[in-house]
């Protein structure tokens, strides 16, 4: 037994220095175990770079400022970690938009989101009728730029003047000068009241559309007379009568070579008690019954009144001065027919 041990101790005196050592390397083993339990892989990114390091640390701005980042007080950061001490840390950074409003540039400061979002960010209020482009719902990124147009609407009114037109009545009245013509009434312009809408964007007049027109006056159609070979009066010959050669088909009586007048009036109702408008006539009802219906015509056909009925009277017919007198429309026209001769055909 006395031998072993001095053995032993023999040894681990010829030993010392290598038993130290392995002890030395066996603690080192186990501490640096123990340090590599500790240890953290953290990866830092953002848009821009990405970084990893490792690290005893799990604190978050620790870990930041040892990979080299900085993030501002708008940007988000993400701390994820995963098993096996692996840890990845994101920072979304926040980006300014430019929006031009109202003659003027302002900024967003966001990380990410859509118009809408930036115009509140920068406290932006839109009208009921402005815009933006891009629209509201469009998304922003990095180099994103905004444009918000105001939009106002303006009703306005202003009176227009309506042209005249010029109507041309033809009939045979003139013949003694076919190539003159005479004015029977004067035009007149109508005026209209016009509303129109003005579109203005950032106070400029993009568009005008009318939406409303109101008639203040009618315009009043200039009226002249010309020579044309018709009859006067707008009557339709009675039923089964035609002209030939200026003489009618059928009549019962004709008085040839009869003074004609014109005359004209404001209208209402001749001495029969029947109506007076052009194709009406005034006759000595003895010898031509009221409500007879007439044919007249000058001898040689170059003045025709035209097809006529008797519904007025007056002295001179009643006299004998004259034989007939024509209703006209215009006291132009009744002046302008002088004193024609002319043959009246009664049809019935």
């Amino acid at each position: 037994m006395v031998k072993l041990k001095h053995r032993l101790t023999a040894v681990l005196t010829a030993n010392r220095h290598r038993i130290i050592c392995t002890i030395i390397c066996l603690m080192a083993m186990v501490t640096a175990s123990a340090v590599l339990s500790l240890l953290n892989v953290v990866t830092v990114q953002d848009s821009e770079r990405s970084k990893t390091v490792v690290s005893v640390f799990t604190d978050q701005d620790q870990l930041l400022s040892l990979a080299g980042f900085e993030p501002d007080e708008n940007d988000t950061v993400l701390y994820t970690t995963f098993p096996g001490r692996y840890t990845n840390i994101t920072i979304t950074r926040s980006f300014d938009v430019p929006i031009t409003v109202d003659g003027t540039t302002v900024n967003a400061h966001i990380r990410q989101g859509t118009v809408k979002d930036c115009l509140e960010n920068a406290g932006v209020v839109l009208g009921e009728l402005d815009y933006t482009e891009p629209s509201l719902n469009s998304p922003v990124e990095e180099g994103s730029s905004i444009r918000v147009f105001r939009v106002e609407y303006k009703d306005t009114q202003y009176e227009e003047s309506v042209p005249f037109e010029t109507e041309y009545k033809e009939s045979s009245l003139t013949y003694r000068f076919k190539k003159r013509q005479y004015t029977l009434r004067d035009g007149v312009e109508g005026t209209n009241l016009v509303t129109y809408r003005e579109r203005f964007v950032d106070g400029q007049l993009e568009s005008s559309l009318v939406t409303k027109v109101e008639v203040v006056r009618e315009p009043v159609n200039k009226v002249v007379l010309k020579y044309a070979n018709k009859p006067v009066s707008p009557l339709s010959a009675p039923s089964g009568v035609t002209v030939t050669n200026n003489v009618p088909s059928r009549y019962v009586n004709v008085l040839y070579n009869v003074s004609a007048t014109g005359y004209s009036s404001k209208g209402g109702r001749g001495a029969s008690g029947l109506g007076l408008y052009c194709g009406t006539v005034a006759v000595n009802p003895n010898i031509i019954p009221y409500g007879s219906k007439l044919y007249i015509t000058s001898p040689d056909g170059q003045f025709v009144y035209g097809f006529a009925i008797a519904t007025d009277t007056g002295t001179a017919l009643m006299n004998g001065t004259v034989g007939v007198d024509l209703y006209y429309d215009t006291y132009k026209e009744s002046s302008l027919n002088w004193k024609n001769v002319v043959n009246v055909y009664v049809i019935e």
